[in-house]
């Protein structure tokens, strides 16, 4: 099953022949490296991408050269689909690996979003839980402790990769982001990332490498991390 399909498939039912429209809209592949844009701030694609292979990120970057990850996006995300009615960026999305990632021409949105209203639907509600966990990330930047926050965010990763099968509970996933990049999702110091991250894994609540993640107590970073995957808003999915 492509990727988008069980992305969508997670959030809402589409049937057949909405499944097969969408995917026969998608064109256009093209692989991005590492560190380079998929799409700049302040442009105005004329399509939205959806990532098919590989780590990206929505991100800020301010004129003093800091940086602000405002959202990780995997294999099955559109990385913005909102450009389809908003038109221009108010900031960038970036490849955190070596992606694979194809295009949506904005008219075949439009088109399909005309003839299958259902279809509509699930690309709204998609946009919608983009938003959910972005609320998330403000109460962590808000409330949660440095523990909590780093344990929340990896909760989140993890929860994902699962309900879109890239991964099964238990299993490792390649991970091949830096600290530098946690410590720009999470608004931690490096230094304060890394004393982290060695106490979830002290515990054993997780395992990481340079290229690897692995949740090794679920229900344990779960409680460290106060996270409940409801705003993720899954359809018959579970995370154990």
């Amino acid at each position: 099953m492509h990727v988008l399909l069980r992305k969508l498939y997670a959030l809402h039912a589409i049937s057949e022949e909405e499944a097969k429209a969408l995917i026969a809209a998608i064109s256009h592949t093209r692989e991005i490296r590492r560190g380079d844009d998929i799409a700049e701030d302040g442009s105005e694609p004329k399509h939205s991408t959806v990532v098919l292979e590989g780590i990206a990120c929505r991100y800020k970057q301010f004129h003093d050269g800091r940086r602000q990850i405002l959202s990780f996006q995997y294999p099955g995300d559109i990385t913005d689909l909102y450009s389809y009615v908003l038109k221009k960026l108010d900031h960038a999305v970036g490849a955190l690996t070596n992606c694979r990632v194809a295009h949506i021409p904005h008219p075949a949105i439009q088109a399909l979003c005309e003839k299958y209203p259902n279809l509509a639907y699930a690309l709204w509600r998609d946009t919608l839980v983009d938003t959910s966990k972005l609320h998330a990330s403000i109460a962590s930047l808000g409330a949660r402790s440095s523990k909590e926050r780093l344990a929340h965010f990896l909760a989140e990763q993890h929860a994902r990769m699962v309900a879109v099968g890239l991964i099964k509970t238990g299993e490792s996933a390649s991970f091949g982001i830096t600290q530098s990049d946690l410590a720009d999702a999470t608004g931690l110091s490096l230094v304060h990332v890394n004393k982290t991250l060695k106490k979830l894994k002290d515990e054993g609540l997780v395992s990481w490498n340079r290229s690897r993640l692995a949740i090794m107590n679920w229900d344990g970073l779960k409680q460290a991390a106060l996270f409940d995957e409801t705003y993720l808003h899954f359809k018959h999915v579970s995370i154990e």
